[in-house]
């Protein structure tokens, strides 16, 4: 093989890895944005009337694009009322058991679909009384922690609001969110593990987290907590007063009716208590 020959043949490879990579970084890209998002039917639970919860969350595709999707066309349920009080604001990728949309005792085997389209593409997500999606506290609470939970006597946490569930506010001005939580002490305080490949193993442990649930501009939270992730292994939430008292500051970008939810939270199980607040010029 002639010298030139080997050249070419180098040129090619080293075209080949070029284009390889790029291609990579260019497929790594699209994952920050412009994305989907996949509604998800987590089951169905029954109440002590007769009647059923039907359980959804979502996955929200990208990693850092936060997606305002208003109930309406691209954004709705059926059959019947298209607002089952489900989130308009939809934060990076897996959010697992986010709300409960009750049937009556006689649904049968009827179908709920929630439907979502977000940057061009339109997913649904069928909820149905099948029996192999019945769910408890245990099946979220493996879910939720990522696995490897243990049978154990867990009560959600508790939370109440200090200033009521109707607030109001000037944009720009910040809104001040008083909330006491507490836990019966499970699970115990458990620092984040290292695992490899990285997973889901936050710490666990009560924390308290605000999320903007609608609305239509942008809230930014201090301090901002997460609730439970998959998205931000090894995350740690601070350390909490010992009366459980948390006081967090709310501003909004643009005037509107906002949804926002506290989420008392000990890494199993949470308990979410929604405000709504009216934000004027």
């Amino acid at each position: 093989m002639t010298v030139s020959s080997q050249l070419r043949i180098v040129s090619v490879v080293c075209l080949c890895l070029l284009v390889m990579t790029m291609s990579s970084e260019a497929a790594a890209q699209t994952y920050h944005s412009g994305q989907n998002v996949q509604p998800v039917f987590e089951g169905w639970e029954q109440n002590p009337d007769g009647s059923f919860n039907m359980v959804f969350g979502y996955l929200n595709r990208n990693y850092e694009e936060q997606l305002n999707i208003p109930v309406g066309p691209n954004n709705f349920f059926e059959p019947g009322d298209p607002d089952r009080g489900q989130p308009a604001y939809f934060y990076p990728r897996r959010h697992r058991f986010v709300w409960r949309v009750r049937v009556p005792a006689d649904w049968g085997d009827k179908e709920l679909v929630w439907t979502v389209t977000a940057n061009g593409r339109t997913d649904r997500a069928v909820g149905w009384l099948v029996p192999e999606q019945i769910i408890d506290n245990q099946v979220i609470s493996m879910n939720r922690s990522g696995g490897g939970t243990q049978e154990v006597v867990n009560q959600a946490p508790a939370i109440t609001l200090s200033e009521g569930l109707k607030r109001s506010v000037v944009v720009g001005e910040a809104l001040m969110l008083t909330a006491v939580i507490e836990d019966d002490g499970v699970p115990e305080m458990r620092p984040a593990r290292n695992s490899r490949p990285p997973g889901r193993r936050n710490a666990l442990g009560l924390r308290l987290a605000w999320i903007q649930f609608r609305g239509p501009g942008t809230v930014t939270f201090d301090p901002f907590t997460m609730p439970m992730a998959d998205h931000t292994p090894g995350w740690t939430p601070p350390e909490l007063p010992g009366d459980g008292t948390i006081v967090t500051t709310a501003r909004f970008s643009e005037p509107g009716t906002y949804v926002l939810r506290g989420m008392a939270d000990d890494g199993y199980l949470f308990t979410p208590a929604d405000v709504t607040v009216t934000v004027t010029p």
